[in-house]
């Protein structure tokens, strides 16, 4: 059972034989496998979880037990490990029962006068510590009551969308959407019905946008939607959809009293000339706030104005 142990052991059989009922035990995936990547020795938790016996898996490899990825990811760990002599870590997602599963995978090579013989390993499921750290993670990047990413996250997201335009050309646009009047609508209605207002205004948003765009809670009432690989058309052209749908939501106080809502919004993109696209939207919003005709304006990148038609047949003076 463990002969290639044995090969590099200098004690008892009856002692490696002990150490199997110790492999046994352990809550873990024990493997044993020669340096053709065969394997040659698994513990008991392996041969329940895959349903098989130890005859049958002896000299089968990973291509046999797991898919390509998988098995692909465990071959380079092993060549790895026997070629640095040292042991290696590695996190492996499995597909077990329709789900993702992560184990930590520690590998370790045999060694006997120098010689690599093949490589001894185990598997913890870590599945449920990377759960939580995700939960942990996806909570600290999240706005509690809109349910969309925060102002820590957007300053991560920016970098990344200023980085990709940096290096590869990639365009990128971005809204800022403040909602009119909203400390009125607060101090009027009740912090409830303001919160239920974001709340619906969040929704239409996401609504009316793709996967990858990314809505972000700037303040109290702004809002900053990242639209990768959009241009200043294309994020105009959104920008004038999503007010049309965020004018015509409907909302009831606590005393029966119906009103609307608006939003003012400005728009830009990554410019060779200037990075800062934050600063001029914001420049764009502030235009839009001022209460010019239109409630969307946009800083255009071939007149380095601010627009609040088509483009650019229109200028505004911020």
């Amino acid at each position: 059972m463990l002969e290639l142990i044995l090969s590099a052991h200098q004690g008892s059989t009856e002692e490696l034989l002990g150490l199997s009922e110790v492999f046994d035990a352990v809550d873990a995936y024990i493997f044993i496998k020669d340096n053709k990547g065969k394997y040659q020795y698994v513990n008991r938790k392996v041969l329940d979880n895959f349903e098989i016996t130890m005859k049958g898996i002896k000299g089968k490899t990973d291509w046999h037990l797991f898919n390509f990825g998988v098995a692909k990811k465990m071959r380079l760990n092993d060549k790895k490990v026997m070629r640095t002599k040292k042991p290696t870590q590695q996190k492996i997602p499995f597909h077990i029962d329709n789900q993702e599963l992560y184990h930590l995978t520690v590998s370790s090579p045999i060694i006997k006068n120098g010689k690599v013989l093949g490589v001894i390993g185990f598997a913890v499921d870590v599945s449920k510590d990377m759960e939580e750290r995700q939960t942990l993670l996806e909570e600290a990047n999240t706005d509690g009551l809109t349910g969309c990413f925060n102002r820590r996250y957007l300053h991560l997201a920016l970098e990344q969308q200023r980085q990709n335009f940096t290096h590869n050309k990639t365009p990128s646009s971005l809204l800022i959407i403040d909602v009119d009047r909203f400390k009125p609508i607060n101090d009027k209605y009740g912090h409830s019905v303001g919160d239920r207002v974001l709340i619906d205004v969040v929704q239409v948003i996401k609504r009316f946008t793709r996967e990858e765009d990314m809505l972000c809670r700037y303040g109290g009432d702004e809002f900053v939607l990242l639209l990768p690989g959009s241009n200043i058309e294309q994020a105009y052209t959104l920008a004038g959809r999503l007010s049309e749908k965020i004018d015509n939501l409907s909302f009831t106080s606590s005393s029966g009293r119906s009103f609307s809502v608006s939003c003012s919004i400005g728009v830009a993109t990554h410019t060779i000339e200037e990075t800062n696209i934050v600063e001029l939207a914001d420049k764009a919003l502030y235009v839009s706030k001022k209460g010019c005709s239109g409630k969307v304006h946009m800083h255009c990148p071939d007149t380095q104005k601010i627009v609040h038609c088509h483009y650019c047949d229109e200028e505004v003076s911020a």
